[in-house]
C-alpha cells in the first residue's frame, strides 16, 4: 500500500468532505438493495474514552486460521499479547479494535472467495452481519485521546467496503468479471482511508518492536482490497 504525500493530501481532502457524514451525521451504510433488503442501518457518534487506568482484558482469538483452503492475502501475524512498545493506557483500544479489525478481514476474505452467480448474494448476508457487529464494537470502545483520527479513518473504510460488497454482489449475481468488480470506487476509498490509518499508527508508536509494528501492518493490509 503505497501513495505519495501529496496524493494522500488530496484524497483526505475530499474524503473528509464526502465520507464523514457516514458516521456522525448518521447516513446508513448502504442503501437498501436485492440483496440487502433492509439496509444496514446508521451508525451512532463514537465513545471517548475517559481514562486510561482500565485493566487490560485480551480479546485477541489463539487462532487467526481461516476456513480450510483460504489464506490472508498478505503476511498477516498475530497480534502480540504484550503489545510490546504501545503505551499502557492504548493497549487495551488497540487489542480491542485490532480484533475487531481482523473478524472484518476474515468476513471480507471469505466474501471476495464468493463473487460469483449464485453464491455472492448468500454470502453477503453473512458478510455484512459479521462486519456490522465489529464496526459497532470499534465505535462503543472508548478511544483514547490522539486516536480519534485512526478510529474515524478505520471506521469509514469499513464503511465503504460494505458499499462495495453490497455493489459487487449485485455485480456478480448479474454475471459481472472480477476486473470489473474491483473499478468499483467505493474500494479504493477504503483503500486510501486504510493507508491514512497507517500513517496515524506510526506517527502514535514510533517505540514499537518490529513484531508489533509487522502485525499490525499487516491487519491493515489484509483488509486492503488491492
Amino acid at each position: 500500500m503505497e501513495i505519495s504525500i501529496t496524493a494522500q493530501a488530496k484524497i483526505s481532502l475530499i474524503l473528509a468532505a464526502t465520507i464523514s457524514p457516514l458516521i456522525f451525521q448518521g447516513s446508513a451504510w448502504a442503501k437498501p438493495t436485492e440483496s440487502n433488503p433492509n439496509g444496514p442501518g446508521a451508525l451512532r457518534s463514537p465513545v471517548r474514552a475517559t481514562g486510561s487506568g482500565s485493566a487490560f482484558v485480551n480479546w485477541y482469538p489463539s487462532s487467526i486460521t481461516l476456513p480450510q483452503g483460504m489464506s490472508y492475502p498478505c503476511a498477516l501475524t498475530p497480534l502480540p499479547t504484550s503489545l510490546p512498545g504501545i503505551p499502557a493506557g492504548d493497549r487495551n483500544y488497540i487489542n480491542h479494535v485490532y480484533t475487531m479489525l481482523l473478524k472484518c478481514v476474515q468476513a471480507k476474505t471469505i466474501m471476495l472467495s464468493k463473487l460469483r452467480p449464485g453464491e455472492a448474494r448468500s454470502a453477503y448476508s453473512r458478510y455484512y452481519a459479521d462486519t456490522r457487529a465489529a464496526l459497532e464494537t470499534i465505535r462503543k470502545e472508548p478511544t483514547p485521546t490522539g486516536l480519534e483520527s485512526f478510529r474515524n479513518q478505520v471506521m469509514n473504510a469499513i464503511v465503504l467496503q460494505v458499499t462495495f460488497f453490497s455493489k459487487a454482489t449485485a455485480a456478480a449475481e448479474n454475471g459481472t468479471d472480477g476486473n470489473t468488480i474491483m473499478q468499483i470506487p467505493e474500494g479504493r476509498q477504503a483503500s486510501n482511508l486504510l493507508m491514512s490509518a497507517w500513517g496515524e499508527m506510526q506517527g502514535r508508536y514510533p517505540q514499537w518492536s518490529e513484531e508489533t509494528k509487522d502485525s499490525m501492518y499487516h491487519h491493515l493490509c489484509a483488509l486492503d482490497l488491492f
